[in-house]
């Protein structure tokens, strides 16, 4: 990783890959793409299956969640909505939706962000 990106990543409009040079909108379509393909394109909360799902912030933003890898997972627009601004577990735990499978999922999911480097991650 560059060090220009380390310190002005905002003032970044092309990322560097080895040899290859990808614009912001291709860098920021490669990493949504990664997590929607980690995980099958299906949603965290109810568990279907959908050609086009959103991302969910789990620590929602307005909490002071980031946008890195390890605090997005998929989430169709139905339960995205639904669950809003509410902390996930709170709100989730309080659905039908609630599956222990998936939540076990998640808490692996948010686990790896305490073993992997994230720093370059954030697509702010």
């Amino acid at each position: 990783m560059s060090c220009a990106r380390i310190l002005f990543p905002h003032l970044m409009d092309h990322y560097i890959d080895e040899a290859e040079l990808w614009t912001k909108k291709e860098t920021k379509h490669k990493f949504r793409k990664s997590i929607i393909e980690e995980w099958g394109s299906c949603c965290y909360v109810c568990g279907n299956h959908f050609e086009k799902i959103t991302l969910d912030h789990i620590v929602p933003k307005k909490a002071g969640g980031r946008t890195t890898r390890y605090n997005l997972a998929t989430c169709c627009s139905m339960c995205n909505r639904k669950k809003g601004h509410q902390s996930v577990f709170e709100w989730w735990a309080q659905t039908e939706m609630w599956n222990i499978d998936r939540v076990v999922k998640l808490i692996s999911w948010l686990r790896r962000a305490h073993t992997s480097d994230t720093s370059g991650d954030n697509t702010q």
